[in-house]
């Protein structure tokens, strides 16, 4: 090997390789999120990811908050509460329009909209500085992970906040990819973002922590569609699929229910503040 020290390294090419493929193009990506709108509101939302994730965060009431990759605000909601001003930025319409409803029914009017790629944003001339900017779960599977987060570092006047999962093996997900005798990939490693952010001079902070979650299918054929990531139904014939699903799930009512615990990084560092 050619490197003898961290900074040697080259941080964002290991992140594309562990992700798998690049980032999909502005239309892709757009339509996947619009897709899963309604599915992500209903399910993301039935957890304690927020709430431990917001006690974590240092929000004054005199600052401004940038959410990128915000969606339908299950985080710039909340965040209105305490500070001035936020933005969410998202590329997503069906997303941002569970947001701009949210915010009509509520008369909430100290958070703005932007819809835009965050990978194809002039952060510079295109976004107003920020107090905070928070990267929720939203980091790119490809090959921008430095510039993702170089962007976040040039727009905050203070704080960045990132948080990814702590674990990248999922051993639900890669059963699943198992019985449907597809490839499965695991998620990036935390500690790469870290030794990125490293590596362009900045010593960020990291806490894990825990979230609990209750996910809910109104049948057997959702919870199928979910975890076998929406593959037609026609590729869902497998008994053995069929049972391990039911065996993650709780019936009751005449619906099903998934309770389950994920850990998750969160990166934090000071913006604006470098040892080069």
């Amino acid at each position: 090997m050619d490197y003898i020290h961290i900074k040697d390294i080259d941080w964002d090419g290991l992140w594309q390789k562990q992700a798998g493929h690049v980032i999909k193009t502005s239309d892709e990506a757009a339509a996947f999120w619009d897709r899963r709108a309604h599915y992500y509101e209903k399910n993301v939302g039935r957890n304690t990811y927020v709430d431990e994730l917001l006690k974590r965060m240092e929000i004054p009431a005199s600052c401004s908050v940038l959410d990128v990759g915000g969606g339908s605000g299950l985080l710039a909601v909340p965040i209105a509460q305490k500070a001035r001003l936020v933005t969410v930025l998202d590329i997503s319409n069906g997303m941002l329009s569970l947001l701009k409803n949210k915010l009509e029914e509520a008369k909430i009017s100290n958070i703005t909209v932007i819809n835009k790629n965050w990978y194809e944003t002039d952060v510079n001339s295109e976004i107003d500085p920020h107090d905070i900017v928070l990267a929720s779960r939203f980091l790119p599977m490809g090959d921008k992970l430095e510039a993702s987060l170089e962007n976040m570092n040039t727009v905050a006047l203070k704080r960045c906040y990132v948080t990814w999962r702590a674990n990248s093996f999922d051993k639900v997900e890669a059963e699943s990819a198992r019985l449907l005798g597809k490839e499965y990939k695991r998620y990036p490693e935390y500690p790469i973002i870290l030794n990125c952010l490293y590596k362009m001079g900045i010593k960020a902070g990291v806490e894990i922590f825990k979230s609990e979650s209750e996910m809910c299918f109104d049948n057997l054929d959702d919870a199928l569609r979910h975890f076998s990531k929406n593959s037609p139904m026609s590729d869902i014939t497998s008994t053995d699929y069929k049972d391990f699903v039911r065996s993650l799930l709780v019936e009751k009512d005449g619906k099903y229910y998934r309770y389950s615990a994920t850990e998750w990084a969160l990166i934090s560092w000071e913006a604006r503040k470098r040892d080069v």
